[in-house]
């Protein structure tokens, strides 16, 4: 229990100011005026020791430290008060948390991409850690499974089984890989902490803050376990189109580090972000009194489902959507990736981006018409071919959208999901010429060169054999997706 003290204004320098008091598993919050105040409870955890005022100063110290990296502006320095370690912080209004804006509104693709943005960006200056990547998901595996055996009354002995038993498996099918990503260096020292209540969003940009501090072992970790907390914490809180953003933007800007190996481990990661949760919720159900727990209890035994079934990976599936330009191809590909596959759903590969890419130009930038020759044209399936084949072997899902005016272009595509065991689908979508060149003359800002002269050159093309389900794409988007999801041999849920 804190001094009550703490609650009157002028005991942090502001006299007659209202003191709000926020409460976390491990820290008092202390919001007067235009700054908050943060002290650490003297507990002892099995994953954190602040149990004397030494212990709390120091690991505030190190808090402030590590977070001016991330949010220089919002950390300003550690002081006494009262004969306690404070860490005083600049305060921002609620409303400017992420989890607040998920719970009062939908995270817009922009956004999303944001988010995407700011996690890459902290992984590229986290500093490398020679670690063996994994020691350190077994260690927590283990960790998990012991804690959930422990508390038999939050977590069922049956379930606990089961996941243990799904754990062990996919830590013994992705121990050499996460050994390899270890080695390339995507082990490193992170935030640690990379949730919906850690970052605020100011002016539109999200911000970190409040990453882990008292723990070395918790915060040297494969940057894609990293990046599972957001994507679990979106997930899971129905932000599922801005979890798939996410991760798509996050690989494309990441793509130098991340060859898509690093998807067999989603599972595994998303699980152990949610069993971590389930395990920090546990411990607070504790520490109420049974009456008052109840809520807490049920929390902790969602989570540990979500941990339960984020291990329960659907099969790979491999969906192509063609069409000429102007069909909506793009848009149809990105609203079926949420819903393909284990979550965040499908790696969405776009012929109009790699074409950027492999030309070393911004997306919105205009290529000259020998960037669209036969020979580039070539070299850009060939490299999205090879995406694609890439993501399938790591057992995750693929949407493909091209134009695939060429039967062999269409028939290579079928011939990768086959190699590697993935179920395929390929989609043509079509709309009247009017509609297509109305749709591509409104394009802006976007990785798509297609005019109404391109739309033009287009309807003459040879399709040859056209085996693919043909689709109305003439109306509005979500009309197009409906068809396309009637057109489909298999649904969200599964094959």
């Amino acid at each position: 229990m804190f001094d009550a003290a703490f609650l009157r204004g002028e005991t942090w320098g502001y006299p007659g100011e209202p003191v709000e008091h926020m409460e976390t598993h491990a820290a008092h919050v202390f919001l007067v005026a235009d700054r908050a105040f943060k002290i650490k409870r003297a507990v002892k955890l099995p994953y954190l020791d602040f149990s004397d005022a030494e212990k709390r100063r120091a690991v505030l110290a190190q808090e402030l430290a590590i977070n001016r990296i991330f949010a220089p502006d919002l950390y300003l320095r550690t002081a006494e008060v009262k004969g306690e370690p404070v860490l005083v912080m600049r305060r921002f209004p609620s409303q400017a948390l992420l989890s607040w804006q998920m719970a009062h509104g939908d995270i817009d693709p922009a956004l999303a991409a944001r988010l995407a943005r700011m996690a890459a960006d902290a992984h590229a200056q986290a500093p490398r850690r020679e670690a063996g990547g994994a020691g350190i998901m077994m260690g927590l595996g283990a960790q998990l499974s012991s804690a959930f055996i422990d508390s038999p009354d939050i977590f069922r002995p049956a379930e606990t089984l089961e996941f243990h038993a799904l754990c062990e498996s996919a830590l013994k099918a992705g121990k050499p890989l996460l050994n390899v990503r270890g080695e390339r260096g995507l082990v490193r020292r992170c935030h640690g902490d990379m949730h919906s209540g850690n970052i605020i969003v100011v002016e539109g940009t999200p911000q970190l803050f409040d990453a882990i501090e008292f723990s070395e072992k918790i915060a040297i970790i494969d940057v894609l376990y990293d990046l599972a907390f957001l994507l679990m914490d979106l997930w899971t809180h129905d932000e599922r189109r801005a979890a798939n953003i996410v991760l798509n933007r996050y690989l494309h800007l990441r793509r130098a580090e991340e060859d898509l190996s690093g998807l067999a481990l989603l599972p595994l990661f998303l699980s152990t972000r949610a069993g971590v949760r389930a395990l920090v919720t546990a411990d607070l159900a504790h520490e109420l009194a049974l009456k008052n727990s109840m809520q807490a209890r049920g929390q902790a035994l969602d989570w540990f489902r979500s941990s339960i079934g984020f291990l329960k990976a659907a099969p790979p599936v491999l969906v192509c959507i063609g069409g000429l330009s102007g069909t909506g191809k793009t848009t149809v590909a990105a609203s079926l990736a949420p819903h393909l596959g284990s979550p965040p759903g499908a790696l969405h590969v776009r012929s109009d981006v790699e074409r950027k890419v492999l030309a070393g130009i911004a997306e919105t930038d205009t290529l000259p018409p020998e960037g669209y020759g036969r020979e580039a044209s070539f070299a850009v399936y060939a490299a999205c071919l090879d995406r694609a084949e890439r993501a399938l072997r790591a057992g995750h899902c693929v949407v493909f959208d091209a134009v695939f005016a060429r039967p062999d272009e269409r028939r290579v595509a079928a011939e990768i999901a086959r190699v590697a065991r993935a179920h395929f689908a390929g989609i043509w979508l079509e709309a009247p010429v009017e509609v297509l060149k109305s749709r591509v003359s409104a394009r802006r800002g976007d990785a798509s060169d297609a005019t109404p002269e391109v739309v033009e050159r287009q309807l003459h093309y040879e399709l040859g054999r056209l085996d693919w389900p043909r689709v109305d794409a003439s109306g509005l988007p979500e009309a197009s997706l409906a068809r396309v999801w009637a057109s489909l041999p298999f649904r969200a849920s599964g094959v």
